[in-house]
Parts: structure tokens; sequence; C-alpha cells
């Protein structure tokens, strides 16, 4: 039996398993039904299944004693055993240090949130990020041998290939910070990073308002603003982990509206409304996406913000782009972070020759 037989059936019950909207089906598949999926005979379906068990990425599901017993003798039913492993996503912010684990579909099992400020050194952030990531995996009652990976995203421009902060105008002293080498070793797994804004992206496209979209400019919005793109449902990290940043530039007045949320103006003040409009019309303009979506503590404000935001944006582009909040509040950062770590799992186990 080849490889690719055993990945096709395998992606077929994980499939079954992983609904982007959390929790699959629990009655699993039959054998008849993975060979249809999987476009593979019923006796390569079986061999695979087999192998599947041998590995512990299946299990067969035993009936309940107590449900009505079909007539006749029911089909064996196959799931994928999501218990298997489980990974961790950690959002390391300015204001908060919040780690999600999850098993291998996504099913959140434990989490622990520590209170933080812009005040705290880079030892104490660090630590923060591993005291909540050992945290969750506790309240999960998950041993960290069994975290098969990790994935975190911080603020700034994170270099893709080395883990490093590149720059963090939020945070100064995390600039150059190696997070990577700082919670490597604490999971029997790889350590991945990213930029939280783009995780943030991701996460809206794998559980939240962009399910339908393609191509996102996500706006991560509270104390800083910043930009997440996908393009193909994929992350655009850029060449130095700095797509979408377009706040350095004064010209689009992310700082002006950044200064007002910090003094308190009304999100629907018609001057704060066009200087968050000029950043996000520029992302727009350059990427013409399907959608956009605002993120962060700003998503709360629901019309009273995107309402006006809608109109100074239909003014100032070429097409109208429908605007959203994000639904899945302080969670939505922790979660790109645990899609990454299961995006990195899934190309190992659905890797063929």
């Amino acid at each position: 039996m080849s490889r690719a037989t055993t990945v096709a059936a395998l992606r077929v019950i994980h499939a079954e398993a992983a609904d982007p909207r959390g929790g699959g089906s629990p009655e699993g598949l039959t054998l008849t039904e993975i060979a249809h999926r999987a476009a593979i005979s019923r006796p390569s379906a079986e061999d695979a299944v087999d192998e599947l068990i041998e590995r512990e990425l299946l299990a067969e599901i035993v009936p309940d004693p107590d449900a009505p017993r079909p007539v006749g003798r029911p089909a064996k039913r196959y799931r994928f055993r999501a218990e298997y492993g489980y990974v961790v996503g950690v959002d390391i912010g300015i204001h908060k240090v919040l780690a999600l684990c999850t098993d291998l579909v996504g099913t959140i099992r434990g989490s622990h949130r520590i209170e933080v400020s812009a005040d705290h050194s880079k030892a104490e952030r660090v630590q923060a990020a591993r005291t909540a990531l050992k945290r969750a995996a506790r309240s999960a009652s998950v041993r960290l041998v069994d975290l098969l990976a990790v994935g975190v995203g911080t603020t700034g421009p994170v270099d893709p290939d080395t883990g490093i902060v590149v720059r963090s105008p939020a945070l100064p002293d995390w600039a150059n910070v190696n997070v990577r080498e700082e919670l490597l070793g604490l999971a029997s797994g790889p350590v991945l990073i990213g930029n939280d804004a783009n995780l943030g992206a991701l996460a809206e496209h794998w559980r939240g308002i962009a399910g339908d979209a393609s191509d996102v400019v996500y706006i991560l919005a509270g104390h800083q603003i910043s930009v997440g793109i996908l393009i193909d449902g994929r992350v655009r990290e850029g060449r130095h982990g700095a797509a979408g940043e377009i706040g350095v530039l004064r010209a689009v007045r992310w700082y002006e509206a950044r200064d007002a949320l910090a003094a308190g103006k009304p999100v629907d003040d018609p001057a704060f409304i066009d200087d968050l409009a000029t950043g996000i019309a520029a992302s727009t303009l350059l990427f013409d996406p399907d959608k956009i979506v605002i993120g962060g503590g700003l998503s709360q404000a629901g019309n009273t913000l995107l309402e006006p935001l809608k109109r100074r944006l239909d003014e100032l582009c070429l097409f109208s782009i429908p605007v959203q909040a994000s639904c899945l509040g302080e969670q939505n950062v922790a979660l790109g972070a645990v899609r990454q770590a299961l995006d990195h799992l899934e190309a190992q186990l659905f890797i063929t020759p």
C-alpha cells in the first residue's frame, strides 16, 4: 500500500473531525465512506485504516450500548483521534498574555490569561508567556511532552525564519527578542512565531467572520493599530515579516487615530473615523480584498464604529467592500497561533512522496 493512499484516507477522516467552526461530526466514517471520499478502493481503505489505527491516529467508534440497535449488523465507523496530541497558541500582547491549549482539530481544552503592562520588562513578559503556556496545558490535563507544537503571536514584525521580533514600536524593550528560543523546550515540538495582526487574520479565516473570504484585510485596533493580510487564504508576511505595516507611515494618520483612542475620543468622532479610514483605504486599494475585518478592542464598538467607517471607506475606495467586526473577542490572536501550529502539524501528517 502506498503512502499516498494512507494520506488520502487520513485526510478525509481528519476533515470529518476538523470542522472549521469547531467540533466535527461524532459519527465518524465507515470504510465505504472513506473509500468513496478518498477515491480509493475499499480494500485499500481497509489497509489504510488498519495502519492508521496502529499509528494511533484513528480509533474505531464503540457504539453506545444504550442506543437503539439497528436491524442487521452495523458497519464499523472510525474517527480521527484528536487527542493523539495537543498544541498551544500564545498571544503575547501589550496588556495580556493569553494561552489556549487545543487538541489536533482545534477544540479548546484549556486556557490561561495573565495581565501584563507596557512597563513589564522583556524578562517579565517572557516569563508570563512561559507560565501561561504551562498553565493552559495543565488546565487541559495535558502533559507538556504531549504538546506537538506551539504557535505564538506577538506585536511587531517578526522574522519568519528566525522567530526574532525585528522591531516593536509599542514595546521598545521587545525588539530583537528571539521568542522562539525563549519558549523552545517547554513542549516536545517546534515553536512557531508570527505577527499578532497576521495571526488575527488567520483566525478570522478559520473560525471567525472571514470564513467565506479568500483575500482579507484585518485591522487589529486597540492600544495600537496594525494590519494583517490574507491572500488566497494565506498570510502574507513579506521578506522581513513586515508586510502590512503601513502604520509606520505618518501620512496614513494611524498615529493620530491611536492617540484619539488613548484620549477617550468617541469611536464615531469624524476626525477619528477619517484617520482610521485613511490607512484602511490604503490597504484596501492595494489588495482589493473580499472583506475588511475589524478586530481588537475596537471591534466591540459594533455599528457605532462600522457604519461611519463604511461610509468613509466607500468615499475613499474604488469599490464598496464589506466591513465587519470580529466575533472572536480576546481569543483572536491566540486562535490564530493555534491555527499556525496545526498547519505545521498537518503539513507533516499529510505529506506525500
